[in-house]
């Protein structure tokens, strides 16, 4: 989605309010997809700071993820903050890649919502907290019935102390 900039950057506007719905299918998030299921809401401003454009507000929507312990499918809201500064195309100073680039007085806004929901998510996503798991002798899922597998796991460089305890 475009938002046009050019009131923003004549100094005419000090500030553009921003309530954006957008459509996003999926979130690309260390190699998997993870479908969205409701339009992505952005709510938040840009703003001129001495002639500086900057980009702040609050992006939701809801996930369906595979949770990492159990394998259970699960739905679950995300919801991330946007903090950014925009720069002109024509500005090569210093590392363009760590901003959003202005082209035509217009900036699209999809990368940044979906920037910040991607950094919104937990490097492991599980169903909930206390989530325990698959048994990794027999596989059953120990949120539903617990297993009756032996677990004794020993570290096989440790297993001549568990001698001494007999």
């Amino acid at each position: 989605m475009e938002i046009n900039l050019a009131e923003l950057k004549n100094g005419l506007k000090k500030e553009l309010d921003l309530e954006v719905k957008e459509k996003i299918e999926d979130l690309s998030y260390f190699g998997e997809h993870i479908p969205l299921l409701d339009p992505v809401t952005f709510k938040g401003k840009i703003y001129n700071v001495n002639g500086e454009l900057y980009m702040e507000g609050s992006v939701e929507s809801a996930g369906e993820f595979n949770c990492y312990r159990c394998l259970n499918k699960f739905h679950q809201k995300i919801m991330g903050e946007v903090h950014e500064k925009l720069v002109e195309e024509s500005d090569s100073e210093g590392e363009v890649d760590d901003y959003f680039i202005i082209k035509n007085d217009k900036i699209n806004i999809s990368e940044i919502i979906e920037n910040a929901l991607t950094l919104a998510l937990p490097m492991k996503i599980v169903c909930h907290e206390d989530c325990k798991g698959l048994c990794p002798v027999c596989g059953k899922n120990l949120n539903e019935e617990p297993c009756a597998c032996e677990k004794d796991d020993i570290d096989p460089r440790l297993a001549k102390l568990k001698d001494l305890l007999q």
